[in-house]
Order: structure tokens, then C-alpha cells, then sequence
């Protein structure tokens, strides 16, 4: 939330300056001019979350849309990394493929969309992982890598998760994949959390966010420790889990009350990792989309 009202007065002091400068040669001219643009790639879906833990063969299937200055026309391909996270440690990064964007076809909004997948296999191979070498709760970092024609790449490192024009250019790159495990409930969601991404910041790394079990395969995230709103003691994102594959969708009991600035709703999907108790969820407030929010269990 931070990052919005930032932008947001920064917005206004760009545009009194420009009211204020008559000369057409403005310096805010000379700053777009200069530029180097970049690119994105859009999270529009992730159809498998999750990796089955019993199945080699399966995949965590994203489906992405790609956008730059020339309405994605300039990206060529992409680079996908794996790194193998053992009990929280994170193991070296690998490259298991290139994906061609040849595949991809125009969305609604005249940008290429497509689908980049990535097999249990491909990241054991990689990380030169047999069976016994890993467990349930362990996971893999998915890094995703766009190469333009003109040779640049953008990344998680490169790019920021949030950029001027909305969260709608929210551009993650970076996914933690778990394994599926069967679930009998949503009990385990049960307790303190540690916050890892929040792109929206109302949390900062590190601050702690209670999660409280309600039941079946429900469980709310409270606003309990949410320092920017004033309904803390009523509000929370319910999330409900899919029991077959681990994904789950979000919804805010009440809108989120920033005091002086707006009451937003709250929306959103993801995945849980149904053997650690991990929480990862994309979330929409209001009209500011895509924000990452990933939280594990203290």
C-alpha cells in the first residue's frame, strides 16, 4: 500500500512541475526520451501450482503474458532456472530450458500470451536429486528469465514487482513451487506466520501475520497486525483450498479501510504448500492487481 501512495504524491509533483514549465523543451521530456524501457512478463494464471510428490511426471504449468514497447513483440524466448530449497536452504540455480515464444498468440488486450511448464523431473535432473534425496517439505525456486531481441534479459533482479501504471505490470519472475501432500483439512494453516513478499507493503520482511484455521479446507489470514488499516479487529482474507492440487482462492470478509484514503476489497488465488504449510497468494485490492503475497509458518 505504501508503494501506491508513494507513487501517488510523487505523481502530483510531476505534474505541477510540468504545469509550471512553459518551455517546450521540459525536462521531463528529456527524462522519458532517455528511458531504457524494459519488459514483463504477466502472471495471468498458474493452472498447476504444485508438483505431485508421488509423480515424476508432473508439471507446474504457468500461463503468462508478455508486454513491452511494442506490445510484446520483442521478446524471443524465455530462460527458465530452478533452485532446489532444502529445509529453507537454498540450493545453486540451474537452467533447465529455454521456452520459444513462437507459440504464443494474442490476448484481449493485443498482447502474447502463453504457457511456460516445468516437469518434477526436469528440476530433480537438474539438481541432480534421486529419490531419498528429498521430502515433502521440501520445495523448488522457478526463476523465469525474458530475452528481447536485442539481447537484453529481465528478471526478479532487474525488474521491480510493481511499476508506474498499476500493479496490472506486476511481474513476479520468481515462483515457489511445493509438493502436493493429501489433506484431511485446512488445520495446519493454523498459527503465526512470517511475512517473505508483500508486494502491496503493508507488511515489511520478517513482520508476523496470524493465520487462524476455520474449517475444512478454509482458513483466514487476520488483519490482526496490519498497520495501515483501521479495521484490524473485524477484516480478513478468507482463503479456500482446492483439497486435489493444492490451489486456492482469497476473498476479504469486509473491505480493508485505509484511513484518508480508500476501502478496498480484496481478491485473489494461488497455492498453499500442502506439506509445509506454506501460503503463497497473488492479491487484488480494489483496482491495484497482481500483488504477490507469500507468507510461511513460524
Amino acid at each position: 500500500m505504501k508503494n501506491y501512495l508513494n507513487k501517488f504524491l510523487a505523481f502530483l509533483v510531476a505534474f505541477m512541475l510540468m504545469q509550471s514549465c512553459e518551455t517546450e523543451d521540459k525536462i521531463i521530456d528529456e527524462v522519458f526520451d532517455n528511458v531504457e524501457r524494459g519488459a514483463f512478463l504477466r502472471t495471468i494464471e498458474i493452472p498447476s501450482a504444485t508438483f505431485d510428490f508421488y509423480n515424476t511426471s508432473s508439471e507446474w504449468i504457468v500461463f503468462l503474458e508478455s508486454q513491452d514497447y511494442e506490445m510484446g513483440k520483442l521478446l524471443t524466448e524465455i530462460n527458465v532456472y530452478s533452485a532446489f530449497v532444502d529445509d529453507g536452504n537454498i540450493g545453486d540455480e540451474v537452467l533447465i530450458k529455454t521456452v520459444s515464444v513462437a507459440n504464443f498468440t494474442d490476448g484481449p488486450f493485443g498482447l502474447p500470451r502463453g504457457e511456460v511448464s516445468v516437469m518434477l523431473q526436469e528440476v530433480l535432473d537438474a539438481a541432480g536429486l534421486e529419490d531419498g534425496d528429498y521430502d515433502s517439505s521440501d520445495s523448488f525456486n522457478v526463476r523465469l528469465e525474458s530475452v528481447l531481441k536485442d539481447g537484453r534479459t529481465f528478471t526478479n533482479t532487474n525488474t521491480a514487482g510493481t511499476v508506474t501504471g498499476g500493479s496490472y505490470f506486476s511481474s513476479p519472475f520468481l515462483y515457489s513451487v511445493q509438493f502436493f501432500c493429501a489433506l484431511d483439512d485446512a488445520s495446519m494453516f493454523n498459527g503465526n506466520y512470517v511475512v517473505v513478499v508483500d508486494a502491496w507493503a503493508d507488511y515489511d520482511p520478517g513482520a508476523v501475520v496470524p493465520v487462524e484455521f476455520v474449517s475444512d479446507y478454509t482458513f483466514r489470514i487476520l488483519s490482526t497486525n496490519n498497520p495501515f488499516i483501521d479495521n484490524t479487529a473485524t477484516s480478513y482474507i478468507e482463503v479456500t483450498i482446492d483439497p486435489t492440487d493444492g490451489s486456492a482462492t482469497a476473498s476479504s470478509n469486509e473491505c480493508l479501510n485505509y484511513p484518508g484514503w480508500a476501502c478496498l476489497d480484496v481478491i485473489g488465488s494461488g497455492s498453499v504448500g500442502t506439506c509445509t504449510g506454506d501460503i503463497n497468494l497473488v492479491l487484488d485490492f480494489g483496482g491495484y492487481t497482481d500483488n504477490a503475497f507469500s507468507i510461511v509458518k513460524q
